[in-house]
């Protein structure tokens, strides 16, 4: 048991913790006093039970965990922040919004999980440092289900992780239903085979590999994320890894013999030929029901890794260039991206895309030359995930919000000699050397779990635990409330149970200490 005088073991770590004498016994006897949000008080009951085997009631008791929001607190937490206080006869956590009062919850369930039956008494005020805090999770390479995301859902929830960024279409399937285009799913949904071994290996898996997930579907995982305060972004490649797309209807595509659903992982000459209005009307179908099941505010288009060979002998695209005057592919693409902006903002959402939106060469396999001299769409916010990082202060100077998801940062497909857990851990979302007046733009920081390698469930549970915590701690935590050993302690004595408890596979070589 900690002791009354020792710091708790937190993750992500609170913004101050002030230590008091005493406990609070945590007992059947212990009642909720709502005045909040009823959801909270529902989780806060099932969450205890589930965690330390404990059941409460919604009435009062011999002692009180009260939930309060105080929209009064705004100006001091903020939309996510919390206060919580501990005595010996209650527990009071406060926030200006639901969300910030969800939070004590998680903050509240990690000191029981520690303590159990006596919660040593502090006073904590915490509040996040980034309001962008993302896991992003790709099923197009390899479908995985409602389970695993409700499941990875929930650890984000322990970890105060707020942005499910969903990569939901790509090359190599299409996996959300579309009433008015079924072939979406039907075809686009499913491939023959699929590349084994490496990113230039001969090897293929013969057995047909695929699934989607249905309207249905998508709004029972989109309520149970929004009870967890979770949003959902979800991503529809274009005009790029659209070769699923094209394969269930060719005529949106550049190329005169349409590509097939990939089997291989690198990036396809599936694009969309977007001097065809068709494409157009596509898209605003697709996005209309897209409107539909999603409220987020935002909507990722990717718009990464355009191979221009798909334009290049397309009569369409060159009369395109004509008559608008472009003076190269990159051009073509930076006005196709602002009219998908200006649709999306339109319907008052906000697009997202990758930073090859910006119209910068940031691949080694591009023209030096293709760089376009338009500006992209001043609501549209740029991802970062490639490039020099003066590419991020660029993309602020021209007043565009940033999420940081830099590769060599914070890509979970890497292994773990390229990013271990300390370098995960040492991760800032605001990079060196830009000015900090640019910090109210930067949103966060996302990383993502691309799947191509990773068929089996507990392949991507390997690389995405432990380091989730690392990336949820460094979007929370005050830079200088950072601490590697202390984290590295609570994950060893919180998370890693936790993990072992359900069953979730971790990296074992990366927790030397929890083994």
């Amino acid at each position: 048991m900690v002791t009354a005088t020792a710091q708790p073991l937190l993750i992500p770590y609170p913004r101050s913790i002030e230590m008091r004498e005493g406990y609070f016994a945590l007992t059947a006897k212990t009642g909720i006093i709502n005045l909040s949000d009823k959801n909270n008080a529902r989780l806060l009951k099932h969450y205890i039970e589930e965690d330390i085997n404990i059941n409460l009631h919604e009435q009062r008791g011999d002692n009180n965990i009260f939930l309060i929001t105080n929209r009064k607190l705004k100006e001091s937490l903020g939309a996510e922040g919390y206060r919580m206080n501990i005595s010996a006869d209650s527990i009071v956590i406060e926030g200006a919004e639901n969300a910030g009062v969800f939070y004590g919850i998680q903050t509240l369930r990690q000191l029981a999980a520690q303590n159990r039956l006596a919660i040593p008494c502090m006073e904590i005020f915490d509040k996040p440092e980034y309001e962008w805090r993302d896991f992003m999770l790709d099923e197009a390479r390899h479908f995985k289900g409602k389970v695993v995301v409700k499941q990875l859902l929930e650890e984000m929830a322990y970890l105060k992780m707020n942005k499910f960024h969903w990569h939901l279409t790509d090359d190599q399937g299409w996996r959300i239903e579309i009433e008015k285009y079924p072939r979406l799913t039907q075809i686009g949904a499913y491939r023959d085979s699929t590349q084994i071994g490496g990113w230039n290996s001969p090897l293929y898996d013969v057995n047909i590999h695929g699934g989607y997930y249905t309207r249905e579907d998508i709004r029972e995982i989109v309520d149970f994320a929004a009870e967890r305060h979770i949003e959902i972004v979800p991503e529809i490649e274009m005009p790029g890894h659209t070769s699923a797309a094209i394969a269930a209807y060719p005529e949106l595509g550049s190329l005169k013999t349409p590509p097939t659903v990939a089997t291989y992982f690198n990036p396809t000459w599936g694009v969309f030929n977007v001097a065809d209005e068709r494409v157009i009307q596509f898209i605003q179908d697709v996005f209309d029901e897209i409107f539909d099941l999603f409220p987020s505010r935002y909507i990722h288009i990717g718009g990464d890794e355009v191979h221009p060979e798909s334009w290049e002998a397309n009569s369409d695209i060159s009369r395109f260039m004509e008559e608008k005057n472009l003076d190269n592919y990159s051009e073509v693409q930076m006005l196709f991206t602002n009219r998908v902006a200006s649709l999306i903002h339109s319907k008052g959402r906000t697009m997202i895309g990758w930073n090859d939106i910006m119209g910068k060469n940031i691949h080694e396999w591009a023209d030096s030359d293709n760089e376009s001299t338009h500006a992209l769409a001043p609501y549209a916010v740029v991802q970062f995930w490639k490039g020099d990082t003066a590419l991020i202060a660029e993309a602020l100077k021209q007043g565009h919000r940033v999420i940081n998801s830099s590769h060599r940062d914070t890509y979970l497909d890497y292994n773990y000699t390229k990013i271990p857990l300390k370098k995960a851990y040492d991760f800032s979302p605001f990079p060196k050397g830009i000015d900090r007046k640019y910090k109210p733009l930067l949103l966060g920081s996302g990383c993502q779990m691309w799947s191509e390698w990773i068929p089996r469930i507990e392949d991507m549970q390997r690389q995405v635990f432990p380091r989730i915590a690392a990336y949820a701690e460094s979007g929370w935590t005050i830079e200088n409330k950072k601490n590697f050993t202390r984290f590295s302690t609570s994950l060893s004595q919180i998370l890693i149970p936790r993990w072992k408890q359900k069953n979730i596979a971790w990296h074992k070589e990366s927790t030397p200490q929890a083994e």
